[in-house]
């Protein structure tokens, strides 16, 4: 009798446990027949059952469910899970971890391509919606899953860069300087990553590693112009003079034709007061890009500049002939300034600082005129 009761105890319990598995393999049966509903209430019930809560098969349901939650047209079963991308990943690298037969590995891996797939298409349109921290969340999560054992393919070197632009969106500094530097170790994206590094240490204001990076890039891409251009600007705005005239010599050997490059040039020999070889520069610029608003400004700048010098020379002088002589030479250059600032203006019309030059220049020419029209416009939008 005792053993008639106990073999009927192994049976009832027998049959609770495949009751409760049979209740993951229903769940299984509602996602594909689409009721996603039903197979949230199963699953639901088998993760709290002693029986089924540590059964691998529970969670590798759990994650199909959730998978096929975002995938769903249903904007409602969207709102199944909280981000159910991430819940299906997880689910099913816990499917595997409570696996010790490995039948779930070969289950999984079945989901994984289409769940890659899901994960850049969440990303895309999270970014597209400027819901930058969580297109981040998804690169990230994406990033992880390429790089598991469970991924059959290899890393797409593309979400690394990819990543790291969003970070930036995202104004995640540390993360986007990760998968840039990610990005040359792999050898990925040419001169982009360190461009985007230089911006970012820019934006932290890190002029270390801001010309730490452009100095590595010239370094790999010898012949990137942009970033010998954008070291020669790093130097001019952090007054690093001698370092950027080198780089623009240099620079002026293998693309003597870059206006730019003239015109840092022309700007260098100002800020050394050196303004005859600054003009020459200048027109060198203005010869290969007369549309270009800065030579010219620099150019008018230049010719005022030495109107004023010759002006304040001349009042030391005490002969009067002499002084209105040296007035008269003064005025000349002052007028040399004009055609390049009034051209400067026509580039940029509403660049207070050239008209107030302009006003400056036409008072000094008695230009009655000009200076009034000039006045008129610069109390007009409020300069």
């Amino acid at each position: 009798m005792k053993r008639f009761f106990l073999s009927f105890l192994i049976f009832a319990v027998s049959l609770g446990l495949f009751a409760q598995k049979g209740k993951v393999a229903s769940a299984l049966n509602y996602i594909d027949m689409g009721n996603l509903e039903k197979a949230k209430e199963a699953i639901d019930e088998a993760e709290v059952n002693e029986k089924t809560k540590d059964w691998a098969r529970t969670y590798y349901a759990k994650g199909r469910l959730a998978q096929a939650s975002y995938e769903s047209n249903d904007s409602k079963m969207h709102e199944m899970y909280t981000n159910p991308l991430i819940v299906a990943y997880d689910s099913y690298l816990k499917s595997i971890e409570l696996d010790d037969k490995d039948g779930m590995s070969k289950l999984v891996t079945l989901q994984i391509s289409q769940l890659s797939n899901d994960f850049l298409n969440w990303a895309g349109s999270e970014f597209e919606a400027e819901n930058y921290k969580k297109s981040l969340l998804a690169f990230e999560t994406l990033i992880e899953l390429e790089k598991s054992d469970i991924y059959i393919s290899t890393l797409d070197t593309v979400l690394i860069f990819n990543a790291g632009i969003v970070a930036i969106n995202a104004l995640e500094y540390d993360k986007a300087i990760k998968y840039f530097e990610q990005c040359i170790e792999m050898d990925h994206g040419g001169e982009a990553p360190y461009e985007y590094l230089h911006s970012i240490y820019n934006t932290l204001e890190d002029t270390e590693n801001a010309e730490r990076v452009l100095k590595e890039a010239i370094a790999a891409y010898p012949e990137a112009k942009n970033i010998l251009l954008s070291l020669i600007q790093f130097y001019l705005f952090n007054e690093k003079d001698a370092e950027a005239f080198n780089y623009i010599t240099m620079a002026l050997e293998s693309d003597p034709g870059n206006y730019r490059l003239h015109w840092a040039e022309g700007v260098l020999y100002m800020k050394q007061e050196k303004l005859e070889e600054a003009t020459v520069a200048l027109s060198k610029s203005i010869e290969l890009e007369p549309e270009f608003f800065d030579t010219q400004y620099n150019m008018g700048v230049c010719y005022y500049n030495m109107g004023v010098s010759k002006f304040d020379a001349a009042n030391d002088i005490m002969d009067n002939t002499k002084y209105n002589e040296a007035i008269d030479e003064a005025k000349k250059v002052f007028a040399q300034s004009v055609p390049y600032m009034e051209r400067a203006l026509e580039l940029n019309p509403d660049d207070v600082a050239t008209m107030t030059s302009l006003k400056e220049l036409y008072y000094r020419l008695g230009l009655t005129d000009k200076y009034k029209e000039i006045s008129k416009k610069i109390e007009e939008i409020g300069g």
